[in-house]
């Protein structure tokens, strides 16, 4: 693995803990928590069509598409949606660092258990001893961090 991946990694998380701020301050500048989400996906759209068509040299087949599973084109939007909002509506109540570890806590926990029963097209890796002690030195730090 390159030692630029990890710290690209650690850069996109700030990327995500600035959209929930930007997020957050925008919902209470309009005063409704829910308008962020959508301008956020429709930002998005714009700017991902773009990134797309200027990368794409190969386009997927019509059996391509077809062979996709039929809930995956829609698990992305929604679950984004739900991650989006949620995130809007718990910042200003949780404050940045217990809701960017309680959000990294459950996407660790779930991801061992994704690995582990080798779930929705992940390839199966055992949750032994140390991936639990992670998951549980991650509560730990969640617990510090969230001050309960």
């Amino acid at each position: 693995m390159s030692a630029l991946l990890g710290p690209m990694a650690m850069l996109l998380g700030m990327v995500l803990t600035t959209q929930i701020a930007s997020n957050k301050l925008l919902g209470e500048s309009l005063d409704n928590l829910y308008i962020p989400a959508a301008v956020n996906m429709l930002v998005g759209i714009f700017c991902t069509s773009i990134l797309t068509w200027a990368v794409t040299k190969d386009w997927p087949s019509q059996a391509m598409v077809q062979a996709a599973p039929w809930w995956t084109w829609l698990a992305g939007g929604m679950l984004g949606t739900i991650y989006l909002t949620g995130n809007i509506l718990l910042a200003p109540k949780l404050g940045a660092a217990a809701l960017v570890g309680f959000v990294v806590a459950g996407q660790l926990i779930w991801a061992v258990a994704l690995d582990h029963f080798g779930w929705i097209g992940f390839e199966q890796h055992t949750a032994g001893f140390a991936r639990l002690a992670g998951c549980g030195l991650m509560l730990a730090g969640l617990f510090l961090i969230a001050k309960f």
